[in-house]
Formats: structure tokens, C-alpha cells, sequence
């Protein structure tokens, strides 16, 4: 019962972590397919006196054009022309600028935006750029938001579970203070004198991992438990399981690894 108590006081605080990460891993996905899916959709209208020469823009801001579409006159004109008689439409022919949407690699920021409205600018013949700023940056931010939002709740609970992690392995050096003791009188070193408590730690560790990965596995097949099944027309969540099983595996393993040996550096310290 000693046992189980001693694991479990360990183990919660340290599926809790694993958890909050499991969220902080699931929140990444949908704001990185999100941003793909909006970078894709995302473009800017260029205006020009003449045709654009698209093979002189292939970066703007340092980030690379995917493609440059061409917006057809013709449409634009037969969208109009019925409010219109022959003479102004051969004007609007003869008159009407290039409209072009050009479309890049990756989701450009607020201020690369600007940059990329200063180079086209630099063109002479270009008469009109609309980057559409306003719902870019709406856009953006709440991007922004919703990232360090999940980033600053991980760090806090990761924190928190650090130091109650470093409180379990304390009690358990203390429990086992005599034993130690005795171990290192004969000679032992810390690390085969505090081998139970390390055993215990590495346990506790395998069990939250295996806990956590069966709530992960089950929520990657079940989805629509968590997420509206509308999210699927905006984003995919698309997770690689293999990869973020081994990311909650050497998680759970590092942080319980990382606190065995601070507070054995302590305890080695305080006692030598």
C-alpha cells in the first residue's frame, strides 16, 4: 500500500505535466496546419500600368513567391459590361490596368508585410498593392495568442511539477535516509546507496508515459471528442503518432532523470 502511494505521489504530478503537454502538442498541430492552410489561401493584389514580368519576383521579404496568378480583364470586364455600352467597353479595354494575386511560400508577419509592400513599390510600373492588413493582423495575433497561451500554461505546470517531483524524491531519500547510510559507511556509492529511490522514480515514470500514451492514442483515433467535427472543413489535425509518443516518452523520462540527479547532487553535497 506503502508502495503504491509512495508511485502514485509521483506519478499524478508527472501525468499532469505529460497531459498539459499532450494539449500544448495537439494546440501546435492545429495552429501549424491552420497557418499552412491560411498561408496558402493568403495573397496580395498587385496592380500595374503594363504585364507584370513574374519571373523578376521570386522573393519578397525573404520569403519566397509561390506563384503569381494573373487575374483575367476579360472577367472582370463581362462582370460589369451589361451597366456598360460598346464604346465604354472598348474604353475599359483599352483603359483598365493588370491585376495579379501573388501567393507565398510561407505566412508572412505584420512587419514583413510592410517590407513587402516598400519592394513592390519599387517598381515603377506597379500602381496599386493590397496586402489586406487589417484581417491579416487579426488573424495573426489570435495565432500568436492561442501559441503562447498553450507555451505559458506548459511552462507553469511543468515548473510546478518539477518542484513537487523534487519534494516526492526527498521524502523518499528520508524514508530511506538509514538504508543510504549504511550503504555508503560500506563503502557504496550515492548512486548504488540511492538505487531504490531510482528504481522508483524510473517506474513511476514508465506509468505516467503508459498512461498518458493510451489518453493520446485514444484522442488522435477519437478526435471528435475534443474538437468540433466543423474543425475538419477549416483544419486538419494531423499528428505523426510514432513521433510524439517518442516526444512524451523522453519528456517523461528526462524531467524524472533530471530531478533524481538535482536533488542526489543536494543530498550528496548536504551530507558530504
Amino acid at each position: 500500500m506503502k508502495f503504491l502511494k509512495n508511485i502514485f505521489a509521483f506519478v499524478i504530478p508527472l501525468c499532469a505535466m505529460l497531459i498539459t503537454f499532450t494539449l500544448y502538442l495537439f494546440t501546435q498541430n492545429i495552429v501549424k496546419e491552420y497557418k499552412k492552410k491560411i498561408s496558402n489561401d493568403y495573397s496580395i493584389v498587385v496592380i500595374t500600368n503594363t504585364p507584370l514580368i513574374k519571373e523578376q519576383i521570386n522573393e519578397l521579404a525573404n520569403i519566397k513567391v509561390s506563384k503569381i496568378v494573373t487575374l483575367q480583364r476579360e472577367k472582370i470586364i463581362d462582370d460589369i459590361k451589361s451597366n456598360l455600352s460598346d464604346t465604354s467597353i472598348t474604353l475599359l479595354k483599352q483603359k483598365l490596368p493588370n491585376f495579379y494575386k501573388i501567393h507565398l511560400e510561407e505566412f508572412p508577419t505584420t512587419t514583413e508585410l510592410n517590407k513587402i509592400k516598400d519592394e513592390l513599390y519599387k517598381n515603377k510600373n506597379i500602381r496599386k498593392v493590397e496586402i489586406f492588413s487589417k484581417n491579416h493582423n487579426q488573424v495573426y495575433l489570435l495565432l500568436l495568442l492561442i501559441n503562447e497561451i498553450s507555451l505559458i500554461l506548459f511552462v507553469v505546470i511543468l515548473i510546478f511539477s518539477i518542484l513537487i517531483l523534487a519534494k516526492q524524491i526527498q521524502i523518499w531519500f528520508y524514508e530511506h535516509q538509514e538504508k543510504i547510510a549504511i550503504l555508503q559507511l560500506h563503502g557504496a556509492s550515492i548512486l548504488y546507496s540511492s538505487s531504490t529511490i531510482i528504481k522508483y522514480a524510473i517506474f513511476s515514470s514508465f506509468l505516467a508515459f503508459l498512461i498518458v500514451a493510451g489518453v493520446f492514442i485514444f484522442l488522435v483515433n477519437n478526435l471528435t471528442l475534443v474538437f468540433p467535427q466543423e474543425l475538419n472543413g477549416i483544419v486538419n489535425v494531423d499528428l505523426s503518432l510514432n513521433k510524439e509518443l517518442l516526444k512524451l516518452f523522453s519528456l517523461s523520462f528526462g524531467i524524472s532523470i533530471l530531478t533524481i540527479f538535482g536533488v542526489l547532487v543536494k543530498y550528496k553535497i548536504k551530507n558530504d
